[in-house]
């Protein structure tokens, strides 16, 4: 209780500074998307009803972590027919994701309320949930305490803690840390280190079962494979040159990684003339930015929302679409995965199993923090390949496009690495419906 009083009290000196950033992001558009829902006010389709279904209230940021969260809706969903899940996110890319992919097995989407104790209280009061799970990293210290006011179950699925993070939390605010994670029954964690930096940090409020390793849920994604016919029906789409080579670099996040990436490829270009350049920027509002950037190198880009207008082959293509780079990752003959090279956004890296789910070589650069256990494995497989700075990240491109036999190892190779990881999701569902089995019976005993 004292935590939580500092913690707001703390909140409210700095009320001034928040107002300032709150109403940044209004202005610029990147909060306004579900404004007022972000403040509390819920649709009132969303809003608990007398004697309703009990419900699962599922949280995620961003489109990342939406497609991490996919798999384990789809698990609930079959599993626990007499649960309403309603699903939250953070950020407008997340909303669409959400829509696009997760609406099936959901019965509400929505933007998450401000981490403010009046703003919580309000949603928690319209939502009544039974349990909260959230994603990965995102936890709220005044949600997760007002939820178990509230009695609910609270989970962290697919969890995750790097280690530039843990040694923030153990220098900075440990007893802080320690009293959030506090109010967490269940830690599910991706990975033995995730789980060991999380018991270091509860210290001795950790409990035997309350923290376990269950895997990753990104192994769970539906990207099928597509057949050599479906491949090349999707170059003639994109209207790709018949047989060139096709360098795909995927979410990239910043001018100076997409000026790298450009760079590289002109130098690739100068021995394989007719290789392809598809950029995918992961804010597709920046897609006129990236194309005035491929301008100034000499390329010709053609935005792919844009096509209908090109004539002739297209050689330098911009993805400006959502949800479709998963797939478009089978034309690739190399994968690049962005937010790898500086500036990166929380650690860096982005999804890499996408590329690996078709079989295809995946390079990266140096900054993978979020998604360390996948590059750990890949790079252990010898289907991922690091790259320091942009020549390591031309010669393995080089050495790559320039080996057909090793491109067919690789390629079975990430193919039997994500059907060996495949599952986490199917365990991280059981053991939420467990939870709040249990839960219930605890309730009924107590009756």
């Amino acid at each position: 209780m004292t935590t939580y009083f500092a913690h707001n009290l703390l909140l409210l000196l700095l009320s001034p500074l928040i107002a300032v950033y709150l109403g940044t992001r209004y202005l610029s558009g990147r909060s306004r998307p579900g404004w007022r829902e972000r403040w509390g006010y819920l649709p009132e389709r969303l809003h608990a009803r007398p004697n309703g279904r009990p419900r699962i209230w599922v949280h995620a940021v961003s489109a990342g972590e939406v497609v991490a969260a996919v798999p384990i809706l789809r698990e609930l969903r079959a599993r626990s027919t007499e649960h309403d899940i309603l699903f939250s996110v953070v950020t407008p890319a997340g909303y669409e994701m959400a829509c696009q992919q997760a609406a099936p097995y959901v019965d509400g989407i929505f933007y998450a309320p401000f981490d403010f104790p009046p703003v919580v209280q309000r949603v928690i009061r319209l939502l009544q949930p039974d349990a909260y799970v959230s994603l990965e990293s995102e936890l709220w210290p005044n949600l997760l305490y007002l939820l178990k006011q509230a009695q609910a179950v609270t989970v962290l699925v697919n969890g995750r803690l790097s280690e530039r993070n843990y040694r923030r939390a153990r220098r900075f605010a440990p007893g802080w840390m320690r009293w959030m994670l506090g109010h967490v029954d269940c830690l599910l964690m991706q990975s033995g280190g995730d789980a060991m930096r999380v018991q270091e940090l509860l210290g001795s409020a950790k409990a035997p079962g309350r923290i376990q390793v269950i895997g990753n849920s990104k192994f769970d994604q539906e990207i099928p494979r597509l057949t050599p016919g479906q491949v090349d029906a999707l170059r003639i789409e994109l209207q790709l040159p018949r047989e060139a080579p096709v360098f795909v670099a995927g979410s990239t996040r910043s001018p100076e990684e997409e000026a790298v990436v450009i760079r590289a490829y002109c130098q690739l270009r100068t021995e394989y003339p007719e290789l392809c350049l598809i950029i995918a920027p992961r804010q597709i509002d920046r897609a006129e930015a990236v194309a005035q950037a491929m301008r100034a190198a000499g390329l010709h880009p053609v935005r792919r929302t844009r096509l209908q207008g090109a004539s002739g082959p297209v050689q330098h293509l911009i993805l400006d679409t959502m949800g479709e780079l998963a797939c478009v990752y089978a034309v690739a003959t190399v994968a690049f995965v962005g937010n790898s090279f500086p500036p990166v956004v929380k650690g860096g890296g982005q999804n890499l199993l996408q590329p690996l789910a078709h079989g295809k070589p995946v390079l990266f650069g140096p900054f993978t923090a979020t998604i360390r256990s996948e590059v750990a494995l890949a790079v252990q497989h010898g289907v991922g390949f690091p790259c320091p700075d942009g020549n390591a990240l031309v010669a393995q491109a080089r050495t790559l496009l320039a080996n057909g036999a090793l491109r067919c190892e690789i390629e079975q190779r990430a193919v039997a690495l994500i059907a060996a990881h495949r599952g986490a999701s199917a365990r991280y569902a059981q053991e939420v419906i467990h939870l709040i089995q249990n839960r219930k019976a605890q309730e009924g005993e107590k009756k």
